[in-house]
Formats: structure tokens, sequence, C-alpha cells
């Protein structure tokens, strides 16, 4: 149980760029390091936690811990996963505020969001090329895709709520 622990306190230190950017790193040490999990089985999971409410890292962990050892485990794996956050806050916050009189906050701040945005890319890369693999599931996803560009105030429930009721349809036949 340590193991987990270990492995999501490292996830938590390392992951920058938010949930999104977090999915890559847990998918690494869950699935091809660790073997705990399939491929198949993280997806799952995946879908899981961005169905309920809450940071798709920090439900994924507690997910993954929760599979793994039931209730000690999600309690572990939510605990190594948020503890370096709240370390990484403190220190961030306080070199900032030292930076900052001599650098633009500004420009230091977009070349940040150009690195986070880099570690979304890669992590919805690699779940869209594990997920999208057959007719269905592309037109599942194109759809979604563009409900949400085009309609701005639409709920991500309706749109996994819609992309499994869609998934069941095209499937049955």
């Amino acid at each position: 149980m340590i193991e987990v622990f270990l492995t999501f306190l490292k996830i938590g230190l390392i992951a920058f760029g938010g949930g999104y950017g977090a999915i890559g790193l847990i998918q690494d040490e869950v699935v091809q390091i660790h073997h705990w999990f399939t491929q198949q089985e993280f997806l799952d999971f995946l879908s899981i936690a961005q169905m309920t409410p809450g940071p798709i890292g920090l439900n994924t962990s507690t997910f993954i811990g929760y599979k793994l050892y039931g209730f000690v485990g999600a309690l572990l794996a939510t605990t190594g996963f948020i503890l370096p956050s709240i370390l990484w806050v403190y220190v961030l916050l306080k070199t900032l505020k030292l930076i900052t009189r001599f650098i633009d906050e500004k420009r230091l701040i977009g070349a940040l969001k150009g690195a986070a945005l880099v570690l979304i890319l890669v992590a919805t890369y690699r779940i869209g090329s594990a997920s999208i693999i057959n007719l269905s599931s592309t037109l599942i996803f194109a759809c979604a895709f563009l409900l949400l560009i085009f309609l701005k105030r639409l709920s991500p429930i309706w749109i996994i709520l819609g992309g499994g009721l869609a998934g069941i349809l095209l499937n049955a036949f």
C-alpha cells in the first residue's frame, strides 16, 4: 500500500498543468510502470472519474487507489496526490513574489502556460489514440467536440450522457 502513496506523491510532485496534465503521468505509472491495470481499464477509470464532480486528476487517483486497496487505498492515493500541490502552491507564491521584483510577471506566467498546454496536449493525444478506435468512437468524438466548441453553455454532463447513449445505440447495430 505504501507504493500507492509514493506513486501518487511522485505524480503530485511533477504533475504541472492541472488535472489533465496529470493524466498522462498517472497513465504511465499505473499502466506501463507498475502494471496495476491495463490500458482499457485505465480508460474506463478515466471515464468514470470524468463523470464525477471534482478535479479529474484527483478523482482518477482516488478511484485507482480504491480499486487497488479499497477505502485505505483511496485515502493514500488521494493524500499522495494533493500533498505536493499544497507545498508547490506555497513555494510558487513565495518564489513568484521574489522573482517578480526582477522580471515581468506576465511574461513568466505566459511561459508557464505554454508548458502546461504541452502537458495537456500530450495527455489528450495519448488518451485519444487509445480511445478513438473505430467509426462509432470517431463519430461520438467528433459530435462531442463540435457541440462543446459551438454550444459554450452546454454542461459536460450532457456530453457524457449523450456519448454513452450514442455508444450504446451505435454499437447495437
